[in-house]
């Protein structure tokens, strides 16, 4: 029995407005007392959860030249939840909060707002490159607290910056990864350069015996492809390493296949994974262009060549611009991605060596993808992925003022810069890789006639995703991340449904151009009508549910409409080697108020049960609206509280030494034109 209009229009009313409440936050920061609404709330419970927001008040700052926001180019923030449970009159409690990272691109936009814009995948202005540090909380290295106990670091990643370090006690900004002056820039600047690196660097806590090191990549975009405008830019990748202070990174190693350099298809590796024995990169769909940087540039010259020059614009050159800017968009991902496998014995034998490359393995996965997981355990040099395919996506593109919908009316202000819908069924394929004969065994859910769960594969958002942090030979007791990432006899995935407003026909057109039903080989899944029709259905809600180690569906929670969750978190039980020995805790929002609400789930229970415990805003407190979360981690009590500020330092801006010599020649000219001006009167 298909839905009534009247539920259709109720559907969207309700989901447009969750999805406000959701992408919408608090311009200022401030904490609040969670309270128990429902359940009980687990007394093991404890430590602190770190997730990135991105709140639409960032986006659009009125004071600055938001020329084509992006939710991706939002200022780093972070949401913190203190876990531990507390109780006073009102009942069980626990303590949330927010902070903007107050950087060196704050502390500039805060004296001159004026000179920054946004680009679909950074933000510029005549201080150079923003650096956002807006994308992974990142926790690492030891360091000895009060008392000889044992504290942890926190780095935040942002993948057109460097990585940076911040307390994960106290928030504050600390200092860069390494000089600028260490990377290969993508785009230069005098103040702040673009260094494009991996939006989720990895931790590695053995990588070697008692020595700890951070892997990520450096990239960087092929100069010659900014002049072919409707194609995605490729990139040169190196790899760079870091032990934690107070050295310097290893200079970027350039990664080989063959003997021949690696040249990505997209400039963006936006995350990488870690094994026993090896670290895994590949391409993600994010696709930058050379429409990237003109396109932010195009509004501002219409309003000021066209519009505030005539009080009626031509219909012919309103078409004309219109046209001029879709085609200035057909760049679409890469339906294949290459996959490379470096061998740690390789990259420790470059540190060793001060080698300037490093070799590795391709094998190619079909369809493009954008996150993925991996088991740490690599026998035999057989490596399991669980990969995130957004197949018909581009997360680099967005909502954009003026974009119709696919049902009709055009894209309300209140979402502008929100990601744009997936244009084909979504998938979580698992990959088992036999790198002795590059054999590739893979499983898909769900698959394209499994009707019954294809809401499962509507606009799938990040993972689950464990960040370990302490060697799996701590004592037992601990709660230890990698052990449970040895097998992971359980993943857990985030599925949006049917999004109504994020459903631009510009986007839809792009891929349909990019991508037409009667190509061969396939590149797509579905047919772009019929994919239209299945998805949009009332009952095709936002979902969270888990698949075992062999892909089968275990469970899934339902939401109702215009309710959604994102960036889901595991804390583990002391002594877990399990993803299902612990807690599952969601940012939850809905229709019917602005405030997040907390959810946690006992992971050793079916999901669809529900969560044992919700919390809201307690008595007389202002709700936490921290805005669309992206990814979380997890840091124990232990590691939070014994933190202290490290050795390692590096000065946030960097100014050559031509500008200082201006500025002296500058200062010395002024006192000598007043000691003229002096001496004449």
């Amino acid at each position: 029995m298909s839905a009534s209009p009247q539920d259709d229009q109720d559907f969207c009313d309700r989901t447009e407005r969750g999805l406000v409440h959701t992408y919408h936050g608090d311009e200022v920061d401030h904490s609040a007392r969670y309270v128990v609404r429902t359940g009980n709330y687990p007394a093991d419970l404890s430590g602190r959860t770190f997730t990135t927001v991105f709140p639409y008040q960032s986006l659009h700052e009125h004071h600055g030249l938001a020329v084509n926001p992006h939710m991706l180019t939002a200022s780093g923030r972070l949401l913190i939840m203190d876990l531990e449970p507390l109780t006073d009159r009102s009942g069980t409690f626990i303590r949330v909060a927010t902070r903007f990272i107050e950087n060196q691109s704050w502390h500039l936009r805060k004296l001159a707002p004026e000179a920054f814009v946004r680009t679909d995948f950074a933000e510029f202005s005549w201080f150079g490159t923003s650096h956002l540090t807006n994308t992974a909380p990142i926790p690492a290295f030891p360091v000895l607290g009060q008392g000889g106990y044992e504290g942890r670091r926190m780095l935040l990643s942002y993948d057109a910056g460097r990585p940076v370090e911040v307390s994960p006690l106290t928030l504050e900004h600390l200092a860069p990864i390494g000089r600028s002056n260490l990377y290969h820039a993508a785009v230069g600047s005098s103040f702040s350069p673009m260094i494009m690196t991996t939006g989720h660097p990895v931790y590695d806590p053995d990588f070697e015996p008692g020595k700890p090191r951070l892997l990520y990549t450096n990239i960087v975009p092929r100069v010659a492809d900014f002049l072919n405008v409707n194609k995605p830019i490729r990139a040169d990748m190196y790899l760079m390493t870091w032990d934690g202070g107070p050295g310097e990174p290893t200079a970027p190693m350039r990664v080989t296949v063959g003997g021949k350099p690696v040249v990505l298809r997209h400039a963006s590796v936006h995350q990488i994974c870690v094994t026993r024995n090896y670290l895994i990169i590949f391409n993600a769909n994010l696709v930058l262009n050379t429409a990237s940087l003109l396109e932010p540039l195009t509004p501002m010259l219409w309003r000021f060549l066209v519009e505030q020059r005539t009080d009626e614009v031509p219909r012919n050159l309103r078409v004309f611009y219109r046209w001029l800017r879709i085609r200035m968009r057909e760049a679409t991902p890469d339906r294949n991605c290459p996959v490379y496998f470096i061998h740690k014995d390789a990259i420790r034998a470059a540190i060793r060596t001060g080698a300037t490359e490093v070799p590795a393995r391709q094998i190619e996965l079909a369809w493009e993808l954008t996150h993925a997981l991996a088991d740490y355990d690599d026998d035999d040099d057989i490596i399991t992925l669980f990969c995130q395919h957004n197949i018909g996506t581009d997360p680099a593109d967005q909502m954009e003022e003026g974009d119709t919908l696919v049902g009709g009316g055009t894209v309300p202000p209140s979402l502008l810069g929100m990601f744009s819908s997936a244009t084909d069924l979504n998938q979580v394929r698992r990959h088992v890789i036999d790198l002795r004969n590059g054999r590739v065994e893979t499983r898909a859910f769900p698959e394209v006639d499994d009707r019954a769960n294809f809401p499962l594969g509507l606009n799938l958002l990040p993972p689950l995703q464990l960040a370990p942090y302490l060697s799996e030979y701590a004592s037992s007791d601990v709660p230890n991340l990698l052990r449970a990432c040895r097998k992971m006899d359980a993943t857990y995935w985030v599925a949006g449904g049917w999004l109504p407003q994020t459903m631009s026909t510009r986007v839809f057109g792009n891929f349909r151009r990019g991508r037409p039903d009667d190509a061969w080989p396939p590149r797509r899944l579905l047919p772009l009508s019929e994919y239209i029709e299945r998805m949009q259905d009332p009952s095709n809600t936002a979902h969270f549910f888990r698949l075992d180690h062999e892909m089968r569906l275990e469970s899934s929670y339902k939401f109702p409409p215009g309710w959604f969750m994102a960036a889901p978190i595991f804390v583990p039980r002391p002594g877990s080697t399990s993803v299902r020995d612990g807690y599952l805790i969601a940012q939850v929002w809905g229709p019917d108020a602005p405030s997040m609400e907390v959810w946690i789930w006992d992971a050793a229970k079916p999901l669809d049960i529900g969560p044992c415990c919700t919390l809201g805003a307690g008595p007389y407190e202002h709700g936490i609206r921290p805005g669309f979360p992206l990814h979380s981690s997890w840091v124990d009590r232990a590691g939070v509280e014994n933190w202290v500020r490290p050795e390692y330092d590096a000065p946030t801006i960097e100014m050559p030494t031509y500008l200082k010599l201006l500025e002296l020649g500058t200062i010395g000219a002024g006192v000598l034109r007043r000691l003229w001006q002096q001496q004449t009167r």
